[in-house]
């Protein structure tokens, strides 16, 4: 049976059933059979002392009856010698007398006397009988003048051990029963405190640490209440650590690290949730997206705290504006949605209006007292009106923040389908629904291009590249097609989670292969279960986390820093090796080189392609390996694409180097009989 709280409720078992009622039982018994013992000893010991009276009775009878009859059978007065036993009989109790000549013929007789044997052993106990039978010669001056046969009954001898025994019975069950008090109490000293332990441990049970035993005694039983005491305090602070953790596990899956909001993963739940709840009763609703205008410029010009600064301003502003049946997320980056629920056109225009007002009259003074006043740019979509499910309502909103941007900044605009040319619609429909086919219908397809040690041009690993196979052409469509609209409609994260299982299957299949690089999205390094999933995905099939190799973008990192640092830390700790892709594209990336802790940085393609005639590009390369090396990461040089552009990148240090010149995308990888040497 369980209590209100969840707890195990035990009944209180019988006396008799419990350690008290056992150790008393236990006891009694033992004394139950020492005391028979006893019994049994004190019976048979006043049974011989009987015996011996009797014998010695026997004797006494006999001297009398011998000098009271040896002076009537000299004389042959018979009669007078059945006188004598008849008063002996009589007087004595005995049971009979028997006066035999020696002829063996019966002289006198007094009782009833059974048949005699040949011969009479004196002094025979004849318990079936109940008779002490004995036999003495009656003599006088020496000759034997008769053997006189009588016998003594045997009742008071079973008298004597009847009343013995239940004396003795009776003495031992009142020294039971004082015994079992005494034990009884003695148990429940003994036992109070085990039962105070017992009852603890029902409380610790149920979830309640707040325990009233008794200290102070250094016995066995008080060194083991000291003991669960401690244990007790140790199972309440290690639930407390646990519950600790989880709530933080909690709002970490659910939180935006920098902004304290509701991240993108909590959004995509939340918004299905509410469009279910519209579907069911009929009700409608809105999700405003907006992001601020030339975030990028202002990051890149004072600097990511200042950015970061920015973010959580607004975050706070605009978190005080919304209702409690509001919900406010921030995306990343600077891109925040709101999902208004249960609100119609008009209060939507009202609130998008409201925010669009508040940020733009938002002023921060940066360091050296530039003052920077913010914008923002925000597209509304209506729900059910415009879509059904949070993808297509995320893709249109951002399709409506983008006119909006395109109409000026600073302004907000409601979703209009025909503001979008047909075509361009249209193209977004038929991608959104090619994407999900792909997914569906393993469509999609990995190529691999080589990644070659320098100077010895040696295959260090290869980059999986995606692509989409189409029915239609039969040709394979490189990433550039599908990528943007999978990021704004969140398909990206189920591609990178296929892109991840699929790199690690070919890993298993081919154990001889280099490892593969894997690129991985700014919206899926902010999914807090995508390690997670890289984790358990290497453990299924068996592959080292040193063969696989994680890129993620500079640009995308820098702008959710806190997301990068965690999920590169995690990956790190799995075993996996980090490359941030692009470098150099952003602002002060040698700086963000102590917060993102990679083991390579692939510097971006447009230093390289125009490297042997742009002396700028040849400076900043130089010095990124210079950095590189000094910080004990490696570099990757890509887009090369000719002989003195790698000769030159040799010449500067660069660590590995990719593209064109030493290797195409290809499907075949090395360990299946194809040729991966640089330059074939």
């Amino acid at each position: 049976m369980a209590d209100g709280d969840g707890g195990t409720l035990r009944t209180k078992a019988p006396f008799f059933l419990g350690l008290r009622g056992r150790l008393v039982a236990g006891i009694l018994v033992v004394q139950a059979v020492l005391l028979a013992g006893l019994i049994y000893e004190h019976i048979r010991d006043i049974g011989e002392h009987l015996g011996d009276q009797a014998q010695l009775r026997a004797q006494q009878l006999t001297v009398l009856l011998n000098a009271s009859l040896a002076t009537y059978l000299i004389q042959a007065d018979y009669a007078a010698a059945r006188e004598v036993l008849e008063a002996t009989r009589s007087q004595a109790g005995l049971a009979y007398l028997q006066l035999v000549g020696p002829r063996g013929n019966t002289i006198a007789q007094a009782g009833e006397s059974p048949k005699l044997p040949s011969s009479v052993v004196p002094n025979v106990f004849d318990e079936k009988a109940g008779l002490f039978a004995t036999a003495v010669p009656i003599t006088m001056a020496g000759q034997k003048l008769a053997t006189l046969y009588f016998g003594m009954p045997l009742d008071f001898l079973a008298n004597a051990k009847r009343h013995a025994f239940w004396d003795s019975v009776m003495i031992g069950l009142a020294a039971m029963l004082i015994s079992a008090a005494l034990l009884s109490m003695l148990t429940v000293w003994i036992t109070r405190r085990l039962g105070q332990l017992t009852r603890a441990a029902d409380q610790v049970a149920a979830g309640n640490y707040d325990l009233d035993l008794p200290l102070g005694q250094q016995d066995e039983v008080g060194r083991a209440i000291i003991a669960f005491k401690q244990m007790a305090e140790s199972i309440r602070a290690r639930e407390e650590e646990l519950r600790e953790s989880r709530n933080h596990l909690l709002f970490l899956a659910e939180r935006d690290s920098l902004t304290g909001l509701y991240n993108r993963h909590y959004f995509r739940h939340e918004m299905q949730r509410r469009l279910d709840e519209a579907a069911r009763g009929g009700m409608e609703g809105a999700l405003l997206l907006f992001d601020i205008d030339e975030f990028k410029l202002i990051n890149d010009s004072f600097g990511h705290q200042a950015g970061d600064d920015i973010l959580v301003a607004v975050a706070n502003e605009i978190g005080r504006m919304i209702r409690r049946s509001e919900t406010f997320c921030r995306l990343g980056g600077d891109e925040f949605v709101l999902i208004a629920h249960s609100a119609t056109e008009a209060e939507v225009s009202t609130l998008a209006q409201r925010i669009v007002m508040t940020l733009g009259n938002m002023r921060f003074e940066m360091e050296g007292g530039q003052q920077v006043r913010l914008s923002c740019s925000m597209g509304v979509t209506l729900y059910p009106a415009h879509a059904a499910d949070p993808e297509t309502l995320l893709a249109y909103a951002d399709a409506a923040m983008y006119q909006a941007k395109r109409a000026g900044k600073n302004s907000w605009q409601l979703y209009r389908p025909e503001r979008d040319s047909a075509a361009a619609h249209l193209a977004m429909l038929t991608w959104k629904a090619r994407i999900d086919a792909a997914l569906e219908m393993g469509m999609f397809r990995l190529v691999y291009q080589g990644v070659y040690a320098m100077p010895g041009r040696r295959l260090s690993h290869v980059e999986a590249l995606l692509r989409m196979y189409d029915e239609e052409t039969g040709r394979l469509v490189t990433p550039n097609y599908f990528i943007p609209l999978a990021e704004r409609s969140g398909q990206i994260l189920d591609i990178d989670r296929w892109v991840i299982r699929e790199s690690i299957r070919q890993l298993r299949l081919h154990p001889t292969m280099p490892p593969i690089a894997i690129n991985v999205s700014g919206r899926t390094f902010d999914d807090p279960s995508i390690t997670g999933y890289i984790a358990e995905q290497l453990r299924e099939q068996g592959v080292a986390p040193t063969r696989l190799v994680v890129e993620l973008t500079e640009t995308s990192a820098l702008s959710d820093l806190v997301d990068a640092e965690r999920f590169v830390r995690q990956l790190r700790d799995l075993g996996c090796h980090i490359c941030l892709d692009d470098f150099g594209a952003g602002f002060a990336s040698f700086a963000y080189l102590k917060h993102i802790a990679a083991d390579t940085i692939k510097i971006d393609g447009m230093f390289i392609r125009d490297l042997t005639h742009d002396e700028q590009s040849q400076v900043f390369v130089k010095a990124m390996i210079e950095v590189a090396r000094g910080l004990g990461v490696t570099t990757i040089a890509e887009c090369v694409e000719d002989e003195a552009t790698l000769a030159m990148l040799v010449e500067f240090g660069v660590d590995y180097v990719q593209g064109y010149h030493l290797c195409r995308p290809r499907e075949a990888l090395p360990g299946m009989g194809a040729s991966w040497e640089a330059g074939h």
